[in-house]
């Protein structure tokens, strides 16, 4: 029984539904509507219309080709279309999603071929890490003001980031009895991976999400710990992050800024401070030591430098006999 490309991606995010979490779901979607935006360019019919067994691999050929051409933010629903292409890692990013879609065909048996078996993967750049410095968070520090809702909700925000390494995603699930201010300790439910972790709460974390939990936080109907800050006092978004992200890069000359630098700082900063490699790795939530070996070499680099990197609490380094 042959399906059509509308169908097998249908079957595709189903399947991930299963075991994904929302970010990484709503990631698929977005990369492999342009896969499906292509092929419907390509063959000029809709993609209810292109039978699954009909596409070979110089479509996949012909979907590379067109990525590298593709200007930046072509197609993008909210953001204009740029002249410059779309960089190497994007282009990685697209066709990885684009192989895992057609080998989970394959292992399905919806399709009969496995197409990308031979599906060369482009090379990303390197991406050049420079970690924040002790001036840079104070310029970010001095963007809000502790006073006020929003204000604290945002430098809580970037503290779980800098101050306990979470990730994007895992802020935005953190809930309230997540965080335990009588025995210091932040647990992170189901992080990458479906993993939990618990990461040490610092003191001026500690302070700064006590008294937003307590004299801040508005009554809302759902248990996570930051809210919009909206009418409706909804849960935190990614979008909400983009756009705080985006302020604070306008109003700053830290153009290199981006959430996951955040966590990139405290994995360099442990480390320059004197942490160890394997509390560091169960402290991001690594699964394998060698992804977390990079924040060694970063330490190196920047101890050599003599780079005033942001400085964690003391409280990470207490040794207990």
């Amino acid at each position: 029984m042959s399906i059509n490309l509308k169908q097998a991606y249908d079957l595709f995010i189903s399947s991930r539904e299963e075991y994904c979490q929302d970010t990484t779901i709503s990631n698929y979607k977005n990369t492999l509507r342009y896969f499906l935006s292509f092929m419907e360019e390509h063959r000029g019919v809709p993609v209810k219309e292109i039978d699954i067994d009909t596409i070979d691999k110089t479509d996949l050929s012909a979907y590379t080709l067109y990525l590298r051409e593709k200007p930046k933010f072509k197609n993008h629903p909210f953001n204009t279309e740029l002249k410059s292409p779309i960089s190497k890692r994007s282009i990685r990013t697209y066709q990885v999603d684009v192989r895992t879609f057609f080998n989970f065909l394959f292992n399905e048996e919806y399709i009969k071929k496995e197409l990308t078996k031979k599906y060369k993967i482009i090379k990303a750049e390197s991406k050049v890490i420079v970690p924040l410095s002790v001036d840079d968070v104070a310029i970010l520090d001095g963007l809000y003001n502790p006073k006020c809702e929003m204000g604290l909700r945002n430098l809580c925000l970037i503290h779980l980031m800098l101050d306990a390494g979470l990730r994007r995603s895992e802020v935005i699930n953190l809930e309230l009895s997540h965080v335990n201010f009588d025995h210091n300790y932040i647990l992170v439910v189901n992080g990458k991976g479906s993993k939990d972790r618990t990461v040490p709460l610092a003191p001026r974390l500690k302070k700064m999400l006590f008294k937003y939990a307590i004299a801040y936080r508005p009554a809302c109907d759902h248990e996570y710990f930051l809210c919009n800050g909206n009418s409706d006092n909804t849960k935190l978004t990614e979008n909400s992050i983009k756009m705080l992200f985006s302020r604070m890069i306008k109003h700053t000359e830290l153009k290199r800024l981006y959430p996951h630098l955040l966590r990139h700082t405290f994995a360099t900063a442990y480390i320059m401070q004197g942490g160890d490699l394997e509390s560091l790795r169960i402290y991001l939530g690594h699964t394998d030591i060698s992804i977390t070996q990079k924040y060694l070499h970063l330490a190196t680099q920047y101890g050599t430098l003599n780079y005033d990197v942001y400085k964690l609490d003391k409280k990470f380094f207490r040794r207990y006999s």
